[in-house]
């Protein structure tokens, strides 16, 4: 019962994402100028979910490598709709059916499908370090599974 609670709420937010300016300053405070153009070209519902998470993560953590993998997890995304979104959480099986690399809509699903990935590559050239661009793709090393486990918790519910 929480599930289905939870992805509506997720849903309703993604309608209206809000970031405020203290919560962008945060941002820029955490990334180097790379790092913060990677951050700012992402629509404003995947900045808010990164603000959200690191938001989270703070809390229990101050490793920055956690951090800015926090806040561009989804870079890889890039202009996906909201309907391919909300079909990706319903159905995911029908997305990866539909996604084709490319542009438009089936490559939205593409991205989807494949943003760990994307978001590890675009993070390494935005000069993330290879730990953060390491947890970005859910690729770890073994030292490294403590800030895995951190990252996704805080995913999870945000």
């Amino acid at each position: 019962m929480l599930r289905p609670l939870y992805r509506s709420r997720q849903a309703l937010q993604a309608l209206l994402p809000r970031v405020e300016a203290g919560e962008l300053e945060l941002a820029r405070g955490l990334l180097s100028e790379e790092e913060a153009r990677l951050f700012f070209s992402m629509e404003r519902r995947d900045q808010r979910h990164g603000l959200e998470v690191a938001r989270r993560l703070r809390q229990v953590t101050d490793d920055m490598p956690v951090l800015i993998a926090a806040l561009l997890h989804d870079c890889g995304k890039g202009r996906v709709r909201l309907w391919l979104r909300i079909l990706n959480v319903l159905w995911p099986a029908a997305v990866a059916r539909l996604a084709v690399e490319g542009e438009r809509w089936r490559g939205a699903a593409y991205r989807l499908r494949h943003h760990a990935e994307l978001g590890a590559t675009m993070a390494r050239e935005a000069g993330c370090s290879e730990t953060t661009v390491r947890l970005i793709h859910g690729h770890i090393e073994p030292e490294e599974a403590w800030q895995y486990e951190l990252l996704r918790a805080a995913d999870d519910r945000s």
